[in-house]
């Protein structure tokens, strides 16, 4: 990958000019001559003609503060999802971008500046400047996760100056965002999946027909795996292989000096691209059952003889949403490293919980304020706090072979539901419902509060919450999350009185063993285990099937008939692994867990 892909667009998150060499730096400082050069060109163009109209005109005090240096100029933090993302208020009306043209600009308004900036890729089509502008404005800031967002904001939009095949594949990401917030079956929301589809054949072909470099490949497959995984096309899942192997080749031939990378390259490699693809591929492991596969994690990391974590030090309050989220990661990372799931009762144990419950506080200090980039930041916040009672519950838990110890916390996952309420409950006030950022885990957390609280009132609101907003994360549905707790709570509440959890006793209440999936027909079968919850143990296990409406499953989009007979499932999910069909050799290509990461939502 040529190195000018590493460009550093300085901005208000930046504090260091380059790490590059001399020879680098210059080429970064020619690159950025020319780049003021084509701005104050087209700023000069767009600048309106002399007017006999004597009335004034409306302009900002070349005295008066940004609210960014407002903020300075009182010595008070902002408050930030990531400081790799401008703290500029993101414009979240879509209005805005249908009645932008190419042509349109204004010297003082940040869209016609992002607008001016995207001008600078030659040949694109009116609709493809649309959707990139959407992409940069809406799809790569909302759907960044905690720790991608340099990937996201940054090299994504580097990387399209170079390879136009990566440039076609985030112009289908923008439309295929947009599409998915178009009114029903308007005729916006099929032009714009029209382009996606045209936007992602281009994007293809290009990638087959050009030599790409390791490191643009491993980009352009992160991003044809979203555009697969927002398609609900099961070619998501041999990208995935696709690139852990990419990667995997990458390493050998790098031990065995076939292969040199600049540092840059590693950078990008280790960094950014490597974190994404495992991220993505551990995900698959843990959708059956977090508890259990945050057991075998703690298992796998206990067992490591190398440097251990020191105690996290939570302090009175964070400086923004960021810090706090990366301090809560180290409180789980050296629960998973210390706690022996096999002690009910042990020390780590406690100072997990004493490290959740002042990290609690601190975020609960941690002001918000009116100059803040933009509401979501509240939901953030709210959202933040639900996975810290999540990380409580789960640790408290910890191997458990009893699911009644889950009704201690029923205040927890009534609080949980509650923060989701405010955060998601409101189809007016959180309208997004599709997400392909790594740390999604809306759906996850939902099923997790419907799949371990038993209190009758909390988990239907859980179940009803995944049904209403129906939230599409990656290779999630909430639909299809819904559809499967439902029919855990049937079967666990059929013929009994339920109106608290204890009501339901040990005996009836089950666990998700596997998930069998069969596109083909729109089924998933689902086996239950009853308590000791182990069939080497002896458990009973009992086997359920739901048949998901054609809009919920993948068949309709791969043009597979309702009614055909099923044969091997195409995905199997089970606890800590996930599997699925490659149909040419009739095999299972499986991931196991090697790491969890704890599903922490943001939007």
């Amino acid at each position: 990958m040529p190195e000018s892909l590493l460009w550093i667009n300085k901005d208000t998150g930046s504090t260091v000019l380059s790490r590059s060499s001399r020879a680098e730096t210059k080429q970064i400082r020619k690159h950025v001559q020319h780049e003021r050069q084509v701005r104050a060109k087209a700023e000069a163009a767009a600048r309106p003609a002399p007017t006999s109209d004597k009335s004034p005109r409306k302009r900002r005090p070349k005295d008066r503060p940004s609210p960014e240096q407002q903020v300075a100029a009182v010595g008070q933090p902002e408050l930030r999802l990531d400081t790799n993302v401008p703290a500029r208020r993101l414009e979240h009306q879509r209005s805005i971008f249908s009645g932008m043209s190419p042509t349109y600009t204004s010297p003082i308004s940040p869209s016609s500046r992002l607008l001016q900036a995207v001008s600078t890729f030659p040949g694109l089509e009116p609709e493809e400047v649309r959707s990139l502008v959407f992409f940069c404005h809406r799809t790569a800031p909302e759907w960044s996760g905690w720790r991608d967002a340099a990937f996201w904001n940054r090299l994504i939009l580097q990387a399209c100056h170079l390879n136009r095949s990566i440039l076609h594949g985030v112009v289908a990401l923008g439309a295929l965002h947009e599409s998915s917030e178009a009114d029903g079956e308007s005729d916006e929301r099929s032009d714009l999946q029209r382009l996606a589809l045209h936007q992602s054949s281009k994007a293809s072909r290009m990638a087959y027909e050009t030599a790409m470099s390791d490191i643009t490949t491993l980009i352009s497959c992160v991003i044809f795996i979203c555009l697969q995984n927002l398609q609900d096309s099961r070619t998501a899942y041999q990208l995935l292989k696709s690139g852990h192997s990419l990667i995997t080749d990458i390493d050998a031939r790098l031990a065995s000096g076939e292969l040199v990378l600049s540092d840059s390259e590693k950078t990008v490699l280790n960094n950014l691209l490597r974190p994404i693809i495992e991220r993505l591929r551990m995900r698959f492991c843990s959708i059956v059952d977090i508890p259990s596969a945050l057991t075998l994690s703690a298992a796998i990391n206990r067992s490591k003889t190398e440097h251990r974590l020191a105690l996290p030090e939570i302090p009175y309050c964070f400086g923004n949403l960021l810090e706090g989220r990366n301090k809560l990661e180290e409180i789980l990372d050296w629960g998973q490293e210390n706690i022996d799931s096999s002690l009910s009762h042990c020390e780590p144990r406690e100072q997990v919980q004493a490290l959740l419950s002042n990290w609690i506080a601190a975020l609960d200090d941690t002001p918000v304020t009116k100059l803040e980039r933009y509401e979501a930041l509240i939901t953030s916040k709210k959202l933040l706090r639900a996975a810290a009672l999540v990380a409580s519950i789960l640790y408290d838990t910890l191997g458990t072979s009893e699911e009644c110890h889950y009704d201690r916390h029923v205040d927890k996952f009534a609080e949980i539901i509650e923060l989701y309420h405010d955060a998601i409950g409101n189809p007016a006030k959180s309208p997004r419902t599709t997400s392909f950022g790594i740390d999604s885990g809306v759906i996850d957390t939902l099923a997790f509060v419907a799949g371990r609280c038993r209190d009758p009132i909390i988990r239907r609101s859980a179940i009803a919450l995944l049904a209403q907003t129906n939230r599409h994360e990656g290779d999630l549905q909430g639909g299809t999350g819904s559809t499967i707790m439902q029919t855990l709570m049937e079967l666990e509440e059929e013929g009994l009185n339920v109106t608290e959890a204890i009501d339901v006793p040990e005996s009836r209440r089950l666990r998700i063993w596997e998930d069998h999936q069969y596109w083909q027909t729109g089924e998933i079968r689902i086996l239950f285990v009853k308590c000791p919850y182990d069939p080497s143990l002896g458990a009973e296990v009992k086997t359920a099937s739901v048949y998901l409406p054609l809009n919920f499953s993948r068949a309709a989009k791969e043009k597979a008939a309702p009614g055909i007979r099923a044969g091997l499932p195409n995905v199997r999910y089970g606890r800590g692994f996930g599997a699925f069909l490659e149909e040419d050799t009739q095999t299972y290509h499986q991931i196991t867990l090697s790491s969890f990461f704890m599903p922490v939502p943001r939007l």
